[in-house]
């Protein structure tokens, strides 16, 4: 990931989002899936944030986004919920059968940035592959052969 460069700013700034539809339904597949995966590419390009990966699965979306310092990650999930759950619930009406009470997206979502030990390419790494995001390996039996190993990752 390059630096960027605002008016009076150099940053390199991204962070890595994951948010669900209300009740994790499976909803986010077909037309559905590539229409958000158009909408989040729209917003980011509007607001000058820098797409550096992108998944849809059925139950999860996965962004990684670059963002000038001005824009907290609070604001960009606002944004980004807010306008795809208002285009896709226009562009498809059956998702107000599933989603109903105007809410396509659950409250939360999870957030965190690229640094010294998580890098860019590691999160980008982990958003391609085809199992859910895993932010530490899980841990194994003490008297194992991999168990060195471990300490060594979540310690280093």
């Amino acid at each position: 990931m390059k630096a960027r460069r605002g008016a009076h700013t150099v940053y390199r700034l991204a962070c890595h989002f994951v948010w669900i539809p209300r009740y994790r339904h499976q909803a986010l597949t077909g037309d559905v899936a590539r229409r958000l995966e158009e909408l989040i590419r729209e917003i980011c390009a509007a607001q000058d944030w820098a797409i550096e990966a992108l998944t849809v699965r059925p139950d999860h979306v996965h962004l990684f986004v670059s963002c000038p310092p001005r824009d907290a990650p609070a604001r960009v999930m606002n944004v980004v919920k807010s306008l795809t759950a208002r285009e896709l619930y226009t562009e498809f009406p059956r998702l107000r059968r599933s989603h109903w009470g105007g809410k396509l997206w659950a409250d939360g979502y999870y957030v965190g940035s690229a640094g010294e030990h998580v890098t860019p390419d590691l999160i980008k790494k982990n958003i391609s592959l085809e199992h859910p995001f895993l932010p530490f390996p899980a841990r194994p039996s003490q008297g194992s052969m991999l168990y060195e190993n471990y300490l060594l990752t979540i310690h280093t």
